[in-house]
């Protein structure tokens, strides 16, 4: 598969007439581009609806792919081949594929063509032509043995005839869309960046463009448009407040692409154009989640982050929520906590302790007790959402890490008290500790002894671990700033959207990007 060597110095040309005439085409700009993930595997495949500019990162090289079949993009010896219309080429770092505007027609070249001066085979050389490149069309004309030429003129200003065998004719689309394998399809442009051992498609656009493709897959189209109008704006903030390339999923925020675009999404986005949430004057991170369950959270309980950096950041009420993920209640068996905590199968769960160090009652810390010993992990909410992971749906973690726990206790001797000379101290275990006996001093290695009481000699081995958590907990998310539910509800009650921004983040208003 060989590269098209020959191709940047025609293109140059082609590009300088672009910008001298007055109807030429060129590649879109965007006022405010925003760059986001949307594939990322060893192999992909766009089809486009129209004509595109594609420039090698590498070589800068430039050429056009359109709508007259794929573009196949596959990693192989540590370059990418793209290949379209049969033509292949290599690059080892990647494609920029750009949308244009402009109303002009283009023959793009399927082989290496040779111009005439008239639509006859037999006419005087007017030009040469490589594959891929493309010249601008003015018309076409059926010679006398039936054959379709094409009249078209370059870069340079010469106008010549070529066969219509030889190129295929494409328009710029009026909305550019570019679609994967996955069937969903994306506005604007596309980067195409090789990776370690993948390709990397990224699709660049203007932030509210991107945002048409965002607000409907992150909140339902069909709620209050106030809600809407709030969810456009918060998501607008973290955009803008991001640095370099977003995700397509939950990790950023959610974008599906043109298909999942809705008519009263779309107007929240234009008529909220431009807002985003404000404190003294500086951009404010604007994060959202789905259900709060009552209260949100301060930022420093759930996360790592220093209380004092973010002030607008805090819990407030969230009553009037309502939401199917206000309470829920899950269900972990032992043997999915022991192996979270590092535990062999053949331990045994005795106990599960909760540290709740947040303002609300958030969970901070988990110590899980067993016949193996103990231990403790701490952490941020998604840490601690992690701990106990639902095997009945295929693993999933908690919804948030604001709960309690509750189980059956252990069948046999579970607390101790030692009598020491002016206290009784409890304790769990009793592993560890050292006993005088008839032979000596020995240290407890297993829970497996026998103990004399007043009563008479007991076991102090549990005989059956806990065998299952119930877990109920409150909300669905990180639960730090916007709730979403909880911004439907306000809606519905008569607040616009700047008084649900205010509220989930207090003491901020409205500025622009």
């Amino acid at each position: 598969m060989k590269k098209l060597k020959y191709l940047f110095p025609l293109l140059c040309f082609f590009t300088l007439m672009f910008s001298q005439s007055a109807n030429a085409y060129q590649t879109e700009s965007y006022a405010k581009p925003t760059l986001v993930q949307i594939h990322n595997q060893s192999s992909n495949t766009l089809v486009l609806n129209g004509l595109y500019k594609v420039t090698d990162k590498e070589t800068l090289e430039e050429f056009f792919v359109t709508s007259k079949g794929p573009v196949a993009l596959i990693l192989a010896n540590n370059e990418i081949t793209l290949t379209h219309l049969g033509i292949s080429i290599n690059s080892s770092t990647g494609y920029i594929i750009e949308e244009l505007k402009g109303s002009e027609q283009v023959a793009v070249f399927v082989s290496d063509t040779i111009a005439r001066k008239s639509a006859v085979d037999t006419s005087e050389q007017a030009a040469v032509y490589q594959k891929l490149q493309g010249v601008t069309y003015i018309g076409s004309h059926t010679n006398s043995l039936g054959e379709l030429w094409y009249n078209v003129k370059d870069s340079l200003g010469i106008t010549s005839w070529v066969p219509s065998t030889s190129a295929v004719l494409e328009s710029i689309p009026a909305l550019p869309l570019g679609k994967l394998a996955t069937g969903n399809q994306y506005r604007g442009s596309f980067e195409i960046n090789k990776l370690t051992s993948t390709i990397q498609t990224v699709n660049r656009l203007d932030i509210e463009q991107y945002l048409k493709g965002v607000v409907a897959s992150e909140m339902p189209s069909s709620w209050h448009l106030e809600a809407l109008k709030s969810q456009a704006i918060a998501a607008r903030g973290y955009a803008v407040k991001s640095k370099g390339i977003l995700n397509s999923t939950t990790s950023s925020q959610v974008y599906k692409g043109y298909l999942h675009e809705r008519t009263s999404t779309n107007t929240a986005i234009e008529q909220t154009k431009g807002k985003v949430v404000t404190y003294n004057g500086k951009l404010a991170e604007t994060y959202f989640y789905s259900t709060s369950g009552g209260r949100t959270a301060n930022v420093g309980d759930v996360w790592n982050s220093v209380q004092a950096n973010f002030p607008y950041l805090v819990s407030v009420d969230d009553s009037t929520e309502v939401s199917p993920y206000s309470n829920w209640t899950v269900s972990i068996p032992a043997s999915s906590i022991l192996a979270t905590f590092g535990f062999t199968p053949l331990s045994m769960l005795q106990d599960v302790k909760l540290i709740k160090g947040g303002a609300n009652g958030e969970v901070t810390a988990v110590t899980v007790v067993t016949n193996m010993g103990e231990k403790t992990i701490q952490g941020n909410e998604a840490i601690m959402r992690g701990l106990f992971k639902n095997p009945a749906n295929n693993n999933a973690s908690l919804n948030s890490n604001w709960y309690d726990v509750s189980f059956t206790k252990p069948i046999g001797l579970t607390q101790f008290f030692i009598q020491q000379e002016s206290t009784i101290t409890p304790i769990s275990s009793l592993l560890g500790y050292s006993v005088q006996t008839e032979t000596g001093t020995v240290t407890i290695t297993n829970e497996n002894v026998l103990i004399q009481t007043n009563s008479g000699i007991i076991s102090a081995g549990i005989t059956s671990g806990i065998t299952s958590v119930t877990i109920k907990g409150k909300g669905y998310g990180h639960r730090i700033g916007m709730s979403q539910y909880g911004a439907k509800a306000k809606a519905e009650a008569g607040w616009n959207a700047e008084q649900i921004l205010k509220h989930y983040y207090p003491g901020t208003v409205l500025g622009s990007y």
